[in-house]
């Protein structure tokens, strides 16, 4: 009898024992999400510098965040590449519209993704570049970018973005309870006789989305930008490019969300004494330091 308990307690150790190293493996194996690309026109799609393929692509990623490029595959025009940075969830779809055109100002790229959240209602997260713009939830507005709401109900809901001088974007997004949603836009620099067109995007991104978009843009000329005649500063120092609004905002640390502390203007030159993260730190008024992005400055060494 104490053979016969004992066999049958080594059987429910070993059925323990295997149970708990077949969870560790399970525990240990690589998370996924989804990457969707829609562009117009066709694009070479590189992740991280790996080419990934055409679009419209769908591709299985480990989580995690990655350099995403699109590069026009346009035969019959030049049309400028973009790159951003995205990220992936576990079992989250990721998904980018791009409505690329000859400039990267007149250029729009909407990158949509959740992150999970313990909030009673779905959040919803906007921002734009450049900030500063209208949102609109249900024809309500809500504010201006960088813009995060926690008092929007389960379902479907209609988004809109305006900004003066830009292309209007509007989209269907649907919101999920235990989620955050977030919409980065990249907008593009748009005026036709004096008034901004607008584009409309369909996107749905959830745990099983379908997204689907119906793009739109228009081609807008470069500004052009001032150019100064002063000796230039010490290397390495930062040489404002052409912005969208005639100007670059500065802020008290590198991230767009943080507070503007003043402006530069395109052509002017800054020495830069730190960078980070595509940031760099300027003098901008003799005293004061600020961070302006990288994106609209270039670096000379």
């Amino acid at each position: 009898m104490k053979r016969k308990l004992l066999f049958l307690l080594g059987i429910f150790l070993l059925l323990i024992v295997i149970g708990g190293f077949i969870k560790l493996l399970s525990s240990r194996s690589p998370k996924e999400g989804e990457l969707r690309v829609e562009s117009t026109p066709i694009v070479g799609v590189f992740l991280d510098n790996k080419h990934l393929g055409r679009s419209p692509l769908k591709e299985k990623l480990k989580t995690g965040e990655y350099t995403l490029r699109l590069v026009p595959e346009s035969a019959t025009s030049e049309l400028a590449p973009w790159q951003g940075k995205i990220s992936v969830g576990a079992n989250l779809l990721t998904y980018v519209n791009a409505v690329l055109s000859d400039s990267e100002l007149s250029s729009a790229v909407d990158i949509l993704w959740l992150e999970k959240s313990v909030a009673k209602k779905p959040e919803l997260s906007v921002i734009t570049n450049p900030d500063g713009a209208t949102v609109v939830v249900d024809d309500t507005t809500r504010g201006v970018t960088p813009l995060t709401m926690q008092d929007i109900d389960v379902g479907e809901h209609s988004l809109t973005i305006a900004s003066p001088g830009f292309l209007t974007r509007t989209m269907k997004i649907k919101l999920t309870t235990g989620f955050k949603l977030i919409a980065n836009l990249k907008l593009a620099l748009s005026t036709i006789g004096g008034q901004p067109e607008e584009a409309s995007v369909s996107a749905e991104v959830s745990r099983t989305p379908t997204p689907t978009t119906k793009p739109g843009t228009t081609k807008s000329p470069t500004p052009t930008g001032a150019t100064t005649t002063t000796s230039d500063p010490k290397k390495p120092y930062a040489l404002i490019l052409d912005t969208p609004t005639g100007f670059l905002r500065v802020r008290m640390e590198p991230s767009t969300a943080a507070t503007e502390a003043g402006r530069v203007k395109p052509g002017e030159k800054y020495h830069i004494s730190d960078e980070k993260s595509g940031w760099y730190e300027i003098s901008y008024d003799g005293t004061n330091d600020g961070w302006i992005s990288g994106q609209y400055a270039d670096k000379v060494e």
